[in-house]
């Protein structure tokens, strides 16, 4: 089991969960000094901000639990090496890493503008709320292109296990679809435009932050020096004369003042929404300044222009070079799709142009080394093919050869020993030894006939004379040549045909050869005393059942022995297996199929179909036929 499927989900949430971590502790930390917070302020916008990073982090760890467990059975599949797997679910499953990270900026964003806003602590106020917010999203949108990286590469060594032929199915529906054309420019420009992003919020918040510092020290200095100055009551003809008059001025710019009889010491006090209060101690009582801390803005209008120009600026060019590199890998698949073709097998250059990125470069180069490699091996191929047709006539051209001088000398003793037991008396001894030899000479005979027609079917010169013939004389010629076929065992060949069966058109001299293949193969390993063959319609023909009875014989080892494309084992008996071949391959000229089924019991049985039309050769001499 390979654990880079198998582990997928816990390896996907632990990222998750290691980012959430990360972008939490680094704002808990570093907010107060990029912002400038000092006091509880500044405690409760870091505390306010880590735990909403926690709380976006919690919501997407769940989603993508419950998005990636809809994929635990692909993924078992991928971990097994099955290849049980549809493209569809692939597909989907690529689409994956940009979802999960999505998912996780998104969720992570909305928690950050809800702590800010609905549920802000009322020490800190709107403009810092939003402050911290926005720092608190650029952070966030910054890790999420790392993210993207690690969680892919996750996805990636799980896909890497998938079936090639699946994968190719994937890419090419993608391709067909424009999904990788629209993918690679906008992932580069995601990742030119992020930093920019981060880089140029970032500092605008930063700047803002400074000036609103600034800003709150110079009113609070303000506050103190109208107390000080204003306030304070002067000896004169009348006792406060002008005292409402500077504190309706100071309520026009922003300074609620009053003046309490009581003495009170020098404090500065932040209440809710960022109000300020300063008391002063005068020289008789004590002074009371109520005023906003701050009234510099979240980020004034000429930050937000600096900010969108400089996104701007870095979207077009990641849009830039996103189509760049994808003309780039265009050129490079196409190179890659030539692979093959006749342009590269004749060892003309396809390349276009150079690329612009080195990587493609480097890719390109080595599309060049494997085509020439490819080159090689296409010339080495087709000499080896040539070699092998070679052989294959010379092989052919041997065995009609050997068979054809082995078929006279044969023909020879077999007649000789018809005529020694016509006219001479001959003992009993003498009778069978005469007998073994004409049983084994048919044998061979046969076996000789088979190799003639093997070398005629591998040089495609077997042809069929086509005749109607009777079932009843069909089987008995087959089961008469599978007698001799079987050897000596003492087998009993028991046939049974259907009434309605009458003709079947077929070549009277090489269909009872096949079918006496089949009989002989069952005679030879049989086990029991007996073998039966029965013959049965069809509703596209008739069909011949060759019982092959015992507790060796195994169905799929038959159909091993028809297939002609593997090689012969060292225990198969090469001039059977040869035989059982050639009358597949006979039964497949007329038209027939041949099949291998279990037998109830022990063993297994031959089925062989025969069409009660005209069938038509598949080799290239035509198939004569005679009424």
């Amino acid at each position: 089991m390979n654990t880079g499927a198998a582990r997928l989900t816990p390896r996907v949430l632990g990222v998750e969960l290691l980012f959430t971590l990360s972008a939490s502790v680094l704002l808990a930390l570093l907010t107060s000094h990029f912002l400038v917070l000092s006091g509880q302020v500044a405690l409760e916008g870091a505390e306010t901000l880590a735990l909403s990073v926690l709380a976006g982090g919690a919501l997407s760890l769940a989603r993508s639990f419950v998005r990636l467990r809809r994929y635990r059975f692909v993924l078992r599949s991928l971990s097994l090496g099955s290849k049980a797997v549809e493209a569809r679910e692939l597909f989907a499953l690529s689409d994956e890493p940009g979802l999960v990270v999505f998912g996780w900026f998104a969720t992570c964003t909305v928690s950050i503008l809800l702590f800010h806003t609905v549920i802000r602590p009322k020490l800190v106020d709107f403009s810092t709320a939003m402050n911290l917010a926005l720092l608190g999203v650029v952070i966030v949108a910054a890790a999420a292109l790392p993210m993207f990286v690690v969680v892919r590469s996750t996805f990636l060594r799980a896909l890497e296990l998938a079936p090639p032929e699946v994968m190719r199915e994937v890419v090419e529906n993608a391709d067909l679809h424009g999904v990788i054309a629209q993918r690679v420019p906008r992932r580069l420009m995601a990742a030119v435009t992020t930093p920019v992003v981060f880089l140029v919020f970032g500092c605008a918040l930063i700047v803002s932050s400074h000036l609103r510092r600034a800003d709150e020290r110079s009113r609070e200095e303000t506050a103190r020096v109208l107390a000080r100055a204003v306030l304070e009551l002067r000896p004169g003809v009348v006792r406060g004369a002008g005292l409402e008059g500077a504190i309706q001025q100071g309520r026009l710019l922003g300074f609620a003042a009053a003046v309490r009889d009581r003495t009170d010491g020098y404090r500065v006090e932040r209440g809710d929404d960022g109000i300020v209060t300063v008391v002063t101690p005068l020289d008789e009582g004590s002074a009371q300044v109520r005023f906003e801390g701050s009234v510099v803005g979240v980020l004034s209008a000429s930050f937000v222009l600096v900010a969108l120009l400089g996104t701007g600026i870095a979207s077009g060019l990641g849009i830039a070079f996103g189509q760049a590199l994808g003309k780039d890998l265009r050129a490079a698949t196409k190179n890659v799709r030539e692979l093959g073709t006749d342009a590269v097998l004749s060892g003309g250059t396809h390349v276009l142009r150079a690329a612009r990125f080195r990587v493609v470069g480097r890719l390109g180069l080595a599309i060049e080394r494997l085509a020439a490699r490819f080159r090689v091996f296409a010339k080495a191929q087709e000499r080896a093919i040539s070699a092998r047709k070679a052989a294959a006539r010379m092989r052919g051209l041997f065995f009609a050869s050997v068979s054809h001088d082995l078929k006279s000398p044969l023909n020879a003793i077999l007649g000789f020993t018809q005529l020694v037991r016509k006219s001479e008396e001959l003992s009993q001894g003498q009778n069978e030894s005469l007998s073994l030899i004409d049983r084994r000479g048919r044998e061979l005979l046969a076996l000789i006939e088979t190799i003639l027609d093997a070398a005629r079917v591998d040089a495609g010169q077997l042809s069929l004379v086509l005749d109607q013939c009777d079932v009843h004389v069909l089987l008995a010629e087959a089961v008469a040549k599978g007698k001799d076929l079987g050897g000596d065992r003492g087998v009993e060949i028991l046939s049974d045909i259907s009434q309605s069966v009458s003709t079947v058109r077929v070549d009277r001299v090489r269909m009872p050869r096949a079918l006496a293949t089949f009989i002989g193969h069952a005679v030879r390993v049989s086990e029991l005393t007996a073998v039966h063959v029965q013959v049965v319609p069809e509703a596209d023909g008739v069909r011949f059942d060759v019982e092959v009875p015992g507790s060796r014989v195994d169905p799929q080892k038959l159909e091993a022995l028809l297939d002609p494309s593997p090689a012969l084992g060292p225990s198969e008996h090469r001039g059977l297996a040869l035989g059982l071949r050639l009358a597949r391959s006979v039964v497949e000229l007329h038209g027939g199929s041949v099949a291998v089924s279990a037998l109830r019991g022990q063993g297994a049985v031959f089925s062989v179909l025969l069409p009660t039309g005209d069938a038509e050769s598949r080799f290239a001499p035509p198939i004569s036929t005679r009424s």
